[in-house]
């Protein structure tokens, strides 16, 4: 409507562009009203025009106070951002925290630094710029309230506006432009010149959604009301919903009060009489306004819907929106921009967003919703720039690879650290010199500090040459692809080229521009991710050219300390001429002045929406403008429940009137489960004649209605084809049933639909081998650690033997440690060198969450070495100065052939032995350490199948079996470490033994591994992908 009037205005009346003013609260808006005006205006082939005549209200004031500045020969303004506000305001109180307190309350101090209290100072400076409060005012409502804090902030804001003017430039922010440009206007001379010549050449004024305008906004656009002038002012006090942002719906409420100039449009064009029923109803709840009246459907038989949906739970809740909208999309052809999804709050957004992608649904976001420092693509382009001035950590090298830099998955991640670890293995049985140390602590380095020497170019020749020797093409072409982004940026670096140019340098090798341009013209899910990574990109370099603009000489590390200290979102510039093919999720807020087709509003839940009263926080923000605004004393109490719910009313309203079509409302209901309950505003709309209410609360109707209890079909390819395949092997359905879905599949797999035909299910197909697993030398080799588990479950022990390279435990790196000190100590180490050796290195092993528990666990484990010492010291005596004298043996080799399974296959048992003792008359006690804290049984020592196997090795090597023990050196009696023993095994045990071995060596020769329930589950991490768990029956 009122773009039909500007563009009327402009073609029957013959008028220019330059004549007509027409004002927006925000930019957002301002191009969404050029884009329509000119659509209309290019149906006029006689019309042409200089200049469009939308603009923000911010935009033209900043242009006035430009224009005056220029004439009057001054330094020109700047306008900065949210983000860039904010991240100077935590970069000042950065430095008073350092510089010491100068005016803030001393229990305040330790609050400097963080970043809630820097937002809350913005805020209350905000609020108190945008009522023409200055800082002395501010400090003198302070003192006479008694409010401390409205003393530091006016404080604060006079010495932030020194080092503005002491910087050269001024910027301002949004609030301070508004106070500035009304100053200039009214200021003698140039000022009201200027004022004075844009008021002659105005013939329409149009200020739209005038309900969002600020005191000061307001205060602006008076000054170009003249009479002669038409103006046209829009709004509808029921729509404020930005008073959070210092919004008042005063001015229109001013101006609308004459009855004379006021133009009611009570008819709705985009709402159908459903909607306009459910908003009609809810509006009763806010407060009574005389200018509020009836709304009413302009078209009756406009077929808009609005539905309810009552989700059992968050999942059901996503599948159902991605299923409302597939079906919009394919079975009623409506395009993915003409869709949008509403949330409260931003924290709802990537949640949505990835259920939407995982159904084919291609999803643009709210750019100013998300910061830019968080977009994937931007935070790795600066880890690039960051390798330009410094090497880079071990986790930032991680982070790098995995990028879209590196492109490394986990499979190729692991090939690269087996690779290097191999490496190192290699050059440590060598005893070679070229071992890189780390200069801390001297230790060598691992495989992972191996690897960021590569990539930070650390490494010397032969070190690279070693490392990558077993690098595949795939491990190669990530390491040069990362060497030719970060050797790009190190040279422009070193060349001291621009902020801009170093990025680009880095951009350009990424080699990421034609592909992800090529994906976001495609469309699609991946094309809407390619879009949104551009538009990123392509904010990073303007926030780089406008930086280096402001500061010519400013370093590349200024730069990314200041794109870091950005945490507030901030939109960027928007140079693209249509909207990107992909639903936007969007905050409730976002959402004013726009409109859909089709809009779901998700997660309307008690406690978000309705959220909670907004209270003053540590400066009282609430207090301050209730005090300059309505005179209440700070020290009164005013309750503001009923204030915040009015506004939260508002604010659903809104986002309940944006549809043209349809309006899909959904909540989770599941008080008992995952204790969601559905805001107060879903219960009033379920009780609107016209709202259609579907679903059920978790709980309700699970046996009259199971149906109900199941998450929602969604109308997409993935679901639809796991339906159909299940159908098919389900015995149960009936044969017609089944028969349509066969057909159904082979019609898909005739149209190449990945998935439809037989010979592509998983788990469909027979095994692709049914070959023994045998060593190199064909044979199978047991041994003796690994015997119980594999008797317990052979499907545990076949997953953790090629899962791949586990992270190690510190149980597991003590035992490492000890076993070593050992060994030591059987070829001749002190007690004392022993004891130092198991020190130094255990606060390397341990995980201590304190100084304390690193203490503790270092005397355990020293008194636990001591024990042992003695003890291994003591055997070793009795043994040399027996007759005949007898020997002990260290990390001792047992190796011999069991015999044949009944397919011909050699079994060997084989595994390394701790300590053997061997006496003078041949008789040989095996001993295996143990460095837990928790032992054997006696009665498990004896049926022990490891001991056993030792004994039965000990024997196949020709030595007489004298028993076997378990040592634990950390479990300590009287007499040492805790033994337990197991007797020594005659030849009639051993051969059952044997005859019990060949048995169980199926279990590990495969092709099928059986999975035995039992105690062992309990500490199993298999039980997900394990086919005798209920967690792991799902999957294939």
């Amino acid at each position: 409507m009122k773009s039909y009037t500007v563009a009327d205005f402009l073609t029957r009346g013959g008028h220019r562009a330059e004549e007509v003013l027409f004002l927006t609260p925000s930019k957002e808006a301002a191009t969404r009203v050029r884009t329509e005006l000119f659509e209309r205006l290019r149906q006029d082939e006689r019309y042409a025009a200089s200049g469009s005549p939308v603009r923000s209200v911010h935009s033209w004031a900043f242009a006035v106070y430009r224009a005056i500045r220029q004439q009057q020969n001054r330094p020109l303004p700047r306008l900065i951002t949210g983000a860039e506000h904010d991240a100077l305001i935590q970069q000042m109180l950065q430095g008073q925290r350092i510089d010491g307190n100068r005016y803030w309350p001393e229990e305040m101090v330790p609050a400097l630094p963080m970043v809630g209290f820097a937002r809350q100072l913005r805020d209350v400076v905000l609020r108190a710029t945008e009522r023409g409060i200055g800082p002395a005012e501010l400090c003198e409502l302070g003192e006479a309230h008694g409010r401390p804090m409205w003393v530091g902030a006016g404080r604060f804001m006079e010495e932030f506006a020194q080092i503005q003017r002491l910087s050269g430039s001024e910027n301002l922010n949004a609030s301070e432009l508004l106070h500035a440009a009304v100053a200039a206007v009214d200021a003698p001379g140039e000022g009201r010149d200027f004022l004075l010549r844009m008021k002659q050449g105005l013939r329409l004024i149009v200020v739209d959604d005038a309900h969002n305008l600020d005191p000061a906004a307001a205060q602006f656009v008076e000054n170009f009301f003249t009479p002669g002038t038409r103006t046209l002012i829009a709004g509808d006090p029921d729509q404020c919903v930005f008073h959070f942002r210092g919004a008042d719906e005063a001015f229109l409420s001013r101006h609308a009060a004459d009855e004379e100039h006021r133009v009611v449009l009570s008819a709705s064009h985009r709402l159908g009489p459903a909607a306009v029923g459910a908003v009609t109803a809810m509006t009763a709840g806010l407060p009574a306004v005389s200018t509020r009246v009836p709304l009413r459907a302009a078209a009756p038989d406009n077929p808009g819907e609005l539905e309810l949906y009552r989700a059992p739970s968050v999942t059901a809740q996503g599948l159902y929106v991605a299923d409302v909208i597939r079906r919009a999309h394919v079975a009623h052809h409506l395009e993915w921009d003409r869709i949008a999804v509403i949330v409260r709050g931003t924290g709802q957004i990537a949640p949505l967003r990835r259920v939407l992608l995982s159904h084919g649904v291609p999803v643009t976001v709210d750019p100013t919703s998300t910061v830019l420092a968080e977009q994937p693509l931007v935070r790795t382009l600066l880890l690039a720039a960051e390798a330009s001035m410094r090497e880079l950590s071990v986790a930032e090298v991680d982070s790098l690879l995995a990028s879209s830099i590196g492109e490394a998955d986990p499979m190729t991640r692991r090939r690269v650290e087996r690779a290097i670890a191999r490496a190192l293995a290699k050059q440590h049985a060598t005893g070679s010199a070229d071992l890189p140390r780390r200069e801390e602590d001297g230790l060598p380095f691992g495989v992972a500090e191996c690897l960021a020497a590569l990539v930070n170019r650390q490494a010397s020749p032969e070190q690279e040459r070693q490392w990558t020797a077993a690098f595949g093409p795939r491990e190669l072409g990530m390491l040069e692809s990362v060497h030719r982004v970060l050797d790009a940026g190190r040279q422009a670096y070193a060349q001291g080229r621009s902020v801009e140019m170093v990025l680009w340098e880095i951009w350009e090798k990424t080699k990421l521009s034609a592909s992800l341009q090529t994906q976001a013209l495609r469309g699609g899910t991946a094309g809407s991710q390619a879009d949104q990574d551009l538009d990123a990109v392509m904010s990073l370099f303007d926030m780089a050219g406008d930086f280096v603009e402001r500061n010519p000489s400013a370093s590349l590390g200024t730069f990314l300390s200041t794109v870091r200290a950005q945490e507030l979102p901030t939109g960027g510039r928007d140079r693209r001429g249509v909207r990107p093919g992909a639903v936007e999720i969007l905050p409730a807020h976002a959402a004013a002045g726009r409109e859909w087709d089709l809009v779901c509003v998700v997660g309307v839940q008690e406690d978000s929406w309705p959220a909670g009263p907004t209270v003053g926080g540590l400066f009282g923000q609430q207090e301050l403008v209730d005090l300059i605004d309505r005179g209440i004393s700070p020290d009164t109490y005013v309750s503001r429940h009923v204030a915040a719910l009015h506004e939260e009313r508002r604010l659903f309203l809104l986002a309940l009137s944006r549809a043209r079509q349809r309006t899909v409302v959904t909540a989770v209901d599941s008080p008992t489960g995952e204790g969601y309950e559905p805001s107060r505003f879903v219960a009033e709309l379920a009780q609107t004649a016209a709202v259609m209410v579907t679903g059920k609360p978790s709980g309700e109707g699970k046996d009259e209605h199971p149906a109900e209890s199941a998450l929602p079909r969604v109308l997409a390819l993935e679901p639809v084809l796991a339906e159909m395949r299940h159908a098919v092997r389900n015995p149960h359905l009936p044969y017609p049933d089944r028969q349509v879905a066969a057909q159904n599949l082979a019609q898909m797999g005739a149209n190449e639909v990945y998935g439809a035909l037989p010979h592509q299910w998983l788990g469909a197909l027979p095994p692709s081998t049914a070959d023994l697993i045998l060593d190199r030398h064909g044979e199978l080799r047991l041994s003796p650690s690994g015997l119980e588990a594999l008797a317990n479950c052979p499907f545990q022990v076949f997953m953790n033997q090629h899962q791949g390279v586990g992270e190690s435990t510190p149980q597991m790196r003590i035992g490492i440690a000890v076993h070593a000190v050992a060994e030591a100590i059987i070829a001749g180490l002190g007690e004392d060198d022993a004891v130092a050796a198991i020190h130094a290195v255990l606060p390397d092993l341990v995980e201590a969450p304190s100084e304390a528990a690193l203490e503790e666990a270092a005397d355990r484990w020293e008194a636990a070495v001591r024990e042992l010492h003695r003890w291994i010291t003591k055997t070793k005596d009795e043994l040399e100065h027996a007759d005949p004298p007898g020997r002990l043996l260290s990390e001792h080799w047992l190796t011999g052939e069991v015999g044949q399974t009944e397919e011909g296959t050699l079994v060997r048992i084989s595994g390394r032995a701790d300590l053997i003792a061997i006496a003078g008359n041949g008789e040989a006690t095996v001993y295996d350490f143990k460095t837990g804290n928790h032992t054997l049984t006696k009665d498990q020592a004896a049926e022990s199948p490891q001991l056993a196997s030792y004994q039965f090795a000990l024997a196949l090597q020709g030595h007489q079996p004298a028993g076997a023990a378990l040592v634990y050196p950390a479990v300590p009696v009287k007499s040492g470490p805790s033994l337990r023993r197991q007797n020594a095994s005659t030849a009639e045990e051993r051969e059952a033994f044997a005859q019990w071995l060949l048995d169980l060596a199926p279990a590990v020769s495969g092709p099928v591994f059986r999975a035995t329930p039992g105690k062992h589950c309990e500490r199993c991490d298999l039980t997900s992908i394990c086919p005798a768990q209920p967690e792991g029956k799902a999957v294939v």
